[in-house]
């Protein structure tokens, strides 16, 4: 079994009730060890995730630990979501960890937060930095009564709000049904369930406590966070299925990852030249001759 750990100040949201994964503080190497240890003495191998818009803590601690521990049974694993996102991914790997190789689980959450929808509404997108924001939304930010609905990940976006286009585009949505969990900061969620709800043709919309992060994410205090993701029973392990990976070449555990997420060593790429030919289809059977009949005697 697997130790999922989040290495940012990201509050568990409690729609997993089963399992949680532990929160760790990024500031503090001790209190960091105090938490690894026990997790690398109980568990096959221990999973940091932490926010690839704020890697700085992490990845240090990380380095850190392996060294005093001397141990490579620890990976950092960053993902590109908001922190309500990244909270309800982490719940769902640790989930997970008891049906999972270590190394397909780091696959499984890059899976995981390509699969959701993440996003909010905003105010104002003028101190937007980690979604990339065009001059247009910007300028937009300071007219009156303007609002905008802002996508992160990999579906990142920035559609400003009007009463013809109350929601972007999204796309491909998670298998159905679709469940949301939303949080809102000084702001209400009139958005969320008049526009979001219906053009997602969500089952359900969860309100849970704010994230501390959310307001630096966002660059406002005025937002109303959400996470849209399939609620299908079987949604998790239809996942873990097309997460399955080979073993790495150094070390031998299993990854899913272009680099190896336990020894960093970067995996070869399987080209067509060293994959076997395809087998070539039967030739015909050549039809045999028959031999022409004898001339008749004269």
């Amino acid at each position: 079994m697997t130790a999922i750990l989040v290495a940012a100040d990201v509050p568990s949201s409690g729609v997993i009730r089963e399992v949680r994964a532990g929160r760790l503080d990024p500031g503090s190497l001790t209190a960091f060890l105090d938490r690894l240890v026990p997790a690398l003495r109980e568990h096959r191998a221990v999973l940091v995730l932490y926010p690839a818009w704020r890697p700085d803590p992490a990845e240090r601690l990380v380095r850190l630990a392996r060294g005093v521990l001397r141990t490579d049974r620890v990976a950092a694993v960053p993902l590109d979501v908001p922190p309500l996102a990244l909270s309800l991914i982490a719940d769902q790997l640790a989930y997970m960890a008891r049906h999972v190789s270590p190394g397909v689980l780091t696959g499984l959450a890059r899976r995981l937060a390509a699969e959701v929808v993440a996003g909010a509404w905003v105010n104002s997108v003028a101190r937007l930095e980690h979604v990339e924001t065009g001059l247009g939304p910007h300028l937009s930010s300071f007219l009156p009564g303007s609002s905008f609905m802002v996508l992160a990940g990999e579906r990142a976006d920035v559609h400003r709000i009007t009463d013809r286009d109350p929601v972007a585009r999204l796309g491909s949505m998670p298998p159905a049904p679709v469940v949301v969990l939303a949080s809102a900061g000084d702001a209400d969620g009139a958005w969320l369930h008049t526009a979001f709800k219906p053009a997602v043709a969500a089952a359900s919309v969860t309100m849970v406590a704010a994230q501390p992060l959310s307001p630096d994410f966002w660059g406002t205090r005025k937002y109303v966070e959400f996470v849209a993701f399939s609620g299908h029973p079987g949604a998790l392990s239809r996942a873990a299925r097309l997460s399955t990976g080979r073993p790495c070449g150094w070390c031998g555990a299993t990854t899913a990852l272009p680099t190896c997420a336990f020894c960093g060593m970067v995996q070869p790429v399987r080209s067509r030249r060293h994959q076997p030919p395809p087998p070539r289809p039967p030739r015909p059977a050549r039809p045999v001759p028959v031999p022409a009949a004898p001339a008749a005697a004269p």
